[in-house]
C-alpha cells in the first residue's frame, strides 16, 4: 500500500488526470486524509517559523498584549483544515449530484485531498524565503500563487474524475462552492456589519 501511495503521489505532479480518476474509484480515504493532514501541518510550521513571520507574530502579540502559543495556533489551524474538508466535500459532493454527477462522498473525498498534495513544494520555499528579505517575500509570493493555481485545477480535475462530469460542469460545481462557503457569509457578514453602524 506505501508503494502505491508513493506512486499516486508522484501521479499527481506529473499525470494528474489519470492518476486523480484512479484515486477516485479506488477511495483511499484514510491514506488522502493523512496525506491532507500532513501537507497542512507542514505548511503551518513553516509559516510559523519563516523567519519574517515569526518576528512580525511577535511584534503584533507585544502591541495587543495578547500572548498565544504557537502550539495553540497550530492546533486551531488543524482543527479548521479538518472541519473545512470534510464541510468542503460535503458541499461539493451535494453540487456535484446536482449537476448528475455519478460519485460518493469519500471518491470525492480521497481525490480532491490527494489534489492539494502540490503545496508541500511551499513548505521549503516559505522557510528559505524568510532569510531573503524582501527577495524572499516576491518569491513566496509568486510560489504561492503558482501553487495555488495548480492545486486549484487539481481540485476541479478530481470533482470531474470522481464524478464523472465534463470540464464545464466541474468547474461550475467549483464556482459554485466558492459562492456557499465564501460569498454567503461574507454578504451575510457585511448586512450584520451594516445593521450594526445603522443603530
Amino acid at each position: 500500500m506505501f508503494d502505491q501511495i508513493i506512486e499516486w503521489l508522484y501521479g499527481v505532479l506529473t499525470r494528474p488526470v489519470q492518476t486523480l480518476n484512479e484515486i477516485a474509484r479506488e477511495k483511499p480515504a484514510n491514506a488522502a486524509f493523512l496525506i491532507y493532514l500532513a501537507v497542512t501541518v507542514l505548511s503551518v510550521l513553516a509559516s510559523l517559523y519563516n523567519e519574517q513571520s515569526m518576528q512580525a507574530f511577535q511584534d503584533l502579540m507585544r502591541e495587543t498584549g495578547i500572548s498565544i502559543s504557537y502550539s495553540v495556533i497550530i492546533a486551531a489551524s488543524i482543527l479548521i483544515a479538518i472541519v473545512s474538508i470534510f464541510v468542503v466535500t460535503g458541499v461539493l459532493q451535494l453540487l456535484a449530484r446536482l449537476f448528475k454527477g455519478s460519485g460518493g462522498y469519500w471518491n470525492l473525498f480521497s481525490a480532491y485531498a490527494f489534489a492539494g498534495f502540490p503545496l508541500i513544494i511551499g513548505v521549503p520555499v516559505t522557510l528559505i524565503s524568510g532569510f531573503l528579505g524582501p527577495v524572499g517575500d516576491i518569491l513566496a509570493g509568486l510560489v504561492s500563487l503558482g501553487l495555488s493555481i495548480w492545486v486549484l485545477v487539481l481540485q476541479v480535475i478530481a470533482v470531474r474524475e470522481s464524478h464523472s462530469l465534463s470540464t464545464g460542469a466541474s468547474i461550475g460545481v467549483y464556482l459554485l462552492q466558492l459562492v456557499i462557503l465564501i460569498g454567503i457569509p461574507l454578504i451575510i457578514g457585511i448586512g450584520l456589519l451594516i445593521a450594526y453602524l445603522s443603530f
